[in-house]
């Protein structure tokens, strides 16, 4: 089916048809999407087998405080990689 055509036959609806139309349009085909929180995300993860648990976010931070990274001797890898591709 043309525009045109899909456009004659909106045309032949009451007004009140051709506002469902525009707000289907304008609304993404009808479909609307509701924002989900971090827990109900994982919630639904969990459900689907994604992941075998979940988390507590409570006790979630993104720093971890008694962090110390490792010191490794010799060339870096990145650098490595580009005088390999050299």
């Amino acid at each position: 089916m043309t525009p045109q055509e899909i456009i004659k036959e909106i045309q032949k609806l009451p007004p009140t048809g051709w506002k469902e139309i525009k707000d289907a349009i304008e609304n993404g085909n009808g479909e609307t999407r509701t924002a989900v929180t971090e827990e109900e995300f994982l919630k639904l993860m969990y459900a689907k087998g994604i992941i075998g648990n979940i988390p507590d976010l409570d006790s979630y931070t993104d720093e971890d405080d008694d962090f110390e990274p490792i010191e490794v001797l010799g060339e870096p890898l990145s650098e490595m990689i580009i005088r390999e591709r050299r």
